[in-house]
């Protein structure tokens, strides 16, 4: 094997071995029809301390969901019953920042379905996003062959901007944004936003 060949290997294996070590096992969120918590995972309240309060007794824990996961659970059933037939479509996506933690990226789904009343639960899938700092974005759109439109959107879900907001910057419809993020996704290989942002890393 020349050396050319192991310098190559050498180097794939380094950055597999820095994804692997970026990648974290999502928080997730069960809310039954009633909005009320169904189940909780360990990553989920490391995620977010302020899910787990004491209680005013001092004895018992309490769990507090944030407002911006109660918004995006009402966001989504305010999209109707449809997203009971395909729970991945156009699921609403939301990112939850506070003063001194990391950001954490959110999206909401439906889960099961009841002929009669439509979906049983909604889950919350909480991710942290990598820090965004140092992207060699030139090197991104050479390596996964994106437009210069797709590179500004690239760019602005780096810092962080919903579809909206990164219709409102670029002037273009959110089903336009909508369409590019679809597209970067595929050339990247990846399947959601905070996954887009530690590809680019």
């Amino acid at each position: 094997m020349s050396f050319q060949v192991e310098s190559y290997i050498f180097s794939i294996m380094e950055r597999i071995s820095d994804i692997l070590e970026r990648r974290t096992s999502p928080g997730i969120l069960i809310f039954d029809r009633k909005n009320r918590l169904y189940y909780c995972n360990r990553e989920a309240l490391e995620m977010i301390p302020d899910l787990r309060r004491p209680s005013k007794k001092g004895k018992e824990w309490t769990i507090q969901v944030p407002l911006e996961i109660s918004r995006l659970c009402r966001q989504l059933k305010g999209r109707g019953k449809e997203g009971g037939r395909n729970p991945g479509a156009d699921s609403p996506h939301t990112l939850l920042q506070r003063d001194g933690w990391p950001i954490f990226s959110m999206q909401a789904f439906f889960l099961g379905r009841d002929e009669t009343q439509g979906p049983l639960h909604i889950m919350v899938l909480i991710e942290k996003i990598a820090e965004t700092h140092g992207i060699d974005f030139e090197k991104v759109q050479r390596d996964h062959q994106l437009s210069a439109r797709e590179l500004d959107v690239l760019q602005l879900i780096c810092e962080g901007l919903a579809n909206k907001g990164i219709s409102e910057r670029l002037c273009i419809s959110v089903y336009t944004v909508k369409d590019h993020i679809k597209r970067i996704m595929r050339k990247m290989g990846v399947s959601s936003r905070s996954q887009i942002i530690r590809a680019a890393k």
